[in-house]
């Protein structure tokens, strides 16, 4: 598991910055993010041979990408070497939170968090 530390924007694309090098080759999008609700993060999910590489974008990243969720930049993860786009980050970001809004089968705390900080609203409120 790897935990995305901040981000750097530069020509319309976003570099997420991990908490350790990726020195990894053939690392390959997955195209698809998960939600651990009770560590608090979004999670994308890479490829390596046959295992799987989390990305981990905690709370304290979530206010960046509410900023940049309507322009929709590229996403990036630098590997060493090489970056490796984050294909259908915001597809697959717009998908959770449309799912989280209102259900605390994700659990009240990490719903109501991410309510507030991507400014969603349920249907009753």
């Amino acid at each position: 598991m790897i935990t995305i530390t901040k981000f750097e924007e530069e020509e319309n694309k976003l570099t997420a910055k991990p908490d350790v090098t990726l020195p990894f080759q053939g690392l390959t999008p997955e195209s698809h993010m998960l939600v651990d609700s009770d560590g608090g993060a979004f999670v994308y999910l890479l490829a390596h041979q046959e295992e799987f590489i989390h990305l981990r974008f905690e709370d304290h990243l979530w206010e960046t990408l509410n900023t940049y969720r309507e322009s929709e930049p590229a996403v990036f993860v630098k590997t060493g070497l090489s970056e490796v786009e984050l294909t259908a980050f915001w597809e697959e970001l717009s998908f959770l939170l449309d799912n989280i809004v209102g259900n605390h089968n994700y659990g009240k705390e990490f719903v109501e968090s991410v309510e507030r900080t991507f400014h969603l609203q349920t249907e009753e409120d």
